[in-house]
């Protein structure tokens, strides 16, 4: 057998090569039929790998499991689209989940939906197929078709945990479940999604029943805070958001968060500490005066912007914009802040948020 195989391999070498001689632009390896498959974009295939071909597409995969462990997504990738090549399609779902998981990872959405729908179109049962397919349609921007594979997933995580969930109810009135198997993604996305559309208690509820099943999670987390600030409930994302800059003290949405909630509590020296921590003290201060301005603070909304254009080391073309607008509106409007004084109800942010936790 292996005399056979290293026959059939030396065989196909020497076509590549006279193909080669004939034709220089043209030649490529016979065995590299993916070289030019719509769900590889890494580093050419030729030589990629000087292995006999697999023999069976679970040869093919394990293949590219042991090369993804050995940090070469590439030739991963490879590995898994020969596994699709062969006309037994029995392990077919596992590598276009595993090729939509690398792209997925490589921020390459458009081809790892297309991998994971091919995954649920072979195994439509899976719930994580399902889940992934939602999850890649929410980050293009393909609002509607990631509610209804997301809402799909979530309905069948609700079933395998023997719970009676009605997609078409609301929310509210139907409890969750999750637990270690449930595609957490899937929740969070939808929370999103829920919070895209303003049903912000919806979106609360689904990021409440994640931090149920891992109250350390930090998309959770990060996403109900956001939450809370969106609905207007301060007091509750500032709790947030200070317990995630705690536990992730490099999570820079978080730290946006946080600065984004003391400005709407007029906590303004707050908010430049947390904003500091993610952007130059400028464009911090510029922000600040930006927010103000568009809650209606317009005499701090000039006195941070004024800030702003002092403490940049240039000139701040968008500062000194902000506060022409910010000036006109002054005069037109009545200022709404009551005392120049605003240390009075502050604390100290940074006391609770750069402290160095593990998790």
């Amino acid at each position: 057998m292996k005399i056979l195989r290293l026959l059939t391999y030396l065989t196909l070498s020497l076509a590549v090569t006279l193909a080669g001689c004939s034709s220089s632009k043209n030649s490529t390896n016979s065995n590299n039929v993916e070289f030019n498959h719509e769900l590889y974009d890494g580093k050419p295939t030729l030589g990629l790998t000087g292995e006999f071909p697999p023999e069976t597409p679970e040869e093919a995969i394990l293949r590219g499991d042991n090369a993804y462990m050995a940090n070469d997504p590439d030739l991963a990738l490879y590995e898994y689209i020969r596994a699709v090549s062969f006309p037994s399609q029995s392990k077919a779902d596992q590598a276009f989940y595993k090729i939509g998981y690398i792209h997925h990872q490589r921020k390459n959405y458009s081809l790892a939906k297309l991998a994971y729908a091919r995954a649920a179109l072979i195994k439509p049962s899976s719930i994580q197929y399902t889940a992934s397919v939602g999850v890649t349609s929410l980050q293009l921007g393909e609002h509607e078709n990631a509610k209804k594979q997301l809402l799909k997933a979530v309905t069948m995580d609700q079933e395998r945990q023997g719970a009676q969930w009605d997609p078409e109810k609301d929310m509210l009135s139907q409890p969750l479940k999750m637990d270690g198997r449930s595609p957490f993604e899937a929740y969070i996305a939808l929370g999103i999604l829920a919070d895209l559309e303003a049903e912000h208690h919806n979106a609360q509820q689904i990021y409440l029943t994640a931090l149920d099943a891992n109250n350390r999670s930090e998309k959770a987390l990060t996403n109900l805070g956001y939450s809370y600030y969106l609905d207007g409930k301060v007091e509750q994302a500032e709790m947030i958001n200070r317990r995630t800059t705690t536990l992730y003290p490099n999570n820079q949405r978080a730290w946006s968060n946080l600065g984004l909630t003391y400005i709407k509590m007029k906590r303004y020296e707050d908010a430049l500490d947390a904003l500091s921590k993610v952007m130059a003290r400028e464009k911090a201060l510029n922000d600040i005066g930006y927010f103000a301005m568009l809650e209606g603070d317009y005499e701090s909304a000039v006195e941070y912007l004024n800030r702003a254009i002092n403490t940049s080391p240039t000139f701040y073309a968008k500062a000194h914009e902000n506060l022409q607008r910010a000036q006109k509106l002054q005069i037109t409007a009545p200022p709404v802040k009551l005392s120049n004084d605003r240390r009075e109800n502050q604390s100290q942010a940074t006391v609770f948020a750069i402290t160095d936790t593990t998790h």
